[in-house]
């Protein structure tokens, strides 16, 4: 059990944070998935509800067990990690284009999710092995440590959540600080690879894509479809909505993906600017205190931990949003907390845990 003097550093705002998006992220997808293809109206959100319940536990879990238990079992982690990883490959369910699924029966599991979390708990205990990366070589062992699943991940295909591996990584190296000369190197060698990257690397849909971003109306019907029409919906929202459930992009289902990956064009749409800016600013929030956590923890694994899950929600938060308002190419990358999804917030779920984890944790007297 948790020592009680653990239990009173816990960072309750955090978690009221959290439980406060999740909640918010089921009443929007109730009303996202009002007229979905199954013809029932609660299935989608009843199902969500069950994962916050789930993800409760989940979060449970990360807390009564020391961060550094997790840290020590890194390479376990990973291995586990991979085999999961190519057993989408070898046996994994193809949906929208992509191979991303295990079929497990009651549930489909997405490795690539909780991907995200064991590379940021395995890193950073790899980092702190290394105590400074300030040599080439120990800077490409960090990359290799990436590399390896983020291209398992990308191969399925799977872009958007590939790159949020290179965001956990920057992110995790320059709390590790990162020597000047190897920032060089990096952003020197990324402009390099860029050109390649885009001729061998992407596949036709994803370059057509990028396209399509710098200009929706050459292909407003095709390619251009997803984000004219999320557009659309958010600029209908205006200042201050068109009401929860009110919302004719997403209740007409004009808006594709609306309960998942178009989850905030709906809150644009039905909630406007103010639930909009509100849901932003709550989210960024959350990334303060995992930062605020960061700033206090005890150790550099407790650090990287919990700007690694800093940077995660960050990313997916800017390019999610941004997608939706033609400031980022489209991705598959979910809104954190609110978008439909088991994997996504169970794995969300684990992260925070980790991080109320090593905040709660901080003082060395406590033990």
């Amino acid at each position: 059990m948790v020592d009680r003097k653990l239990l009173r550093t816990v960072d309750w705002s955090l978690y009221l944070a959290y439980l406060g998006l999740s909640l918010f992220g089921v009443l929007m997808i109730a009303s996202a998935s009002q007229n979905n293809e199954l013809g029932n109206p609660a299935f989608f959100w009843t199902k969500q509800m069950q994962w916050v319940i789930i993800g409760h536990v989940v979060l449970l879990f990360a807390l009564l067990l020391d961060y550094r238990f997790f840290a020590n079992m890194s390479v376990p982690i990973y291995m586990l990690n991979l085999s999961l990883l190519l057993g989408v490959l070898a046996v994994g369910v193809e949906g929208g284009g992509a191979q991303r699924w295990i079929d497990l029966g009651a549930f489909t599991l997405q490795p690539s999710e909780f991907a995200k979390i064991a590379v940021i708990v395995t890193l950073a205990a790899h980092v702190e092995k290394l105590r400074r990366v300030d040599t080439f070589y120990r800077l490409a062992l960090v990359l290799l440590h990436v590399a390896i699943p983020m291209l398992l991940i990308i191969i399925q295909p799977d872009l958007g959540t590939g790159l949020v591996f290179l965001g956990v990584m920057a992110a995790v190296l320059y709390a590790a600080e990162l020597p000047r000369r190897l920032i060089v190197f990096l952003g020197a060698g990324a402009l390099a690879l860029a050109p390649v990257v885009w001729s061998f690397g992407l596949k036709a849909y994803q370059r057509a894509r990028l396209i399509i971003f710098l200009d929706p109306s050459l292909d407003r019907m095709g390619i251009g479809y997803h984000l004219t029409q999320s557009i659309i919906a958010v600029g209908s929202g205006m200042f201050a909505g068109r009401g929860w459930f009110g919302g004719p992009q997403s209740q007409l289902n004009f808006l594709p993906e609306q309960h998942t990956d178009f989850i905030f064009s709906v809150i644009g749409e039905e909630l406007g600017f103010l639930g909009a800016a509100g849901v932003v600013m709550v989210m960024f929030f959350v990334v303060y205190r995992c930062l605020q956590i960061a700033a206090i923890a005890k150790d550099d694994c407790g650090r990287y931990i919990a700007v690694g899950v800093a940077s995660w929600i960050a990313f997916q938060l800017i390019v999610n949003t941004g997608m939706t308002v033609g400031m980022m190419p489209v991705t598959g990358l979910p809104l954190p907390f609110l978008s439909y999804g088991g994997s996504s917030y169970l794995a969300l779920s684990l992260g925070v845990g980790l991080v109320l984890n090593v905040g709660m944790r901080h003082r060395k007297i406590l033990f």
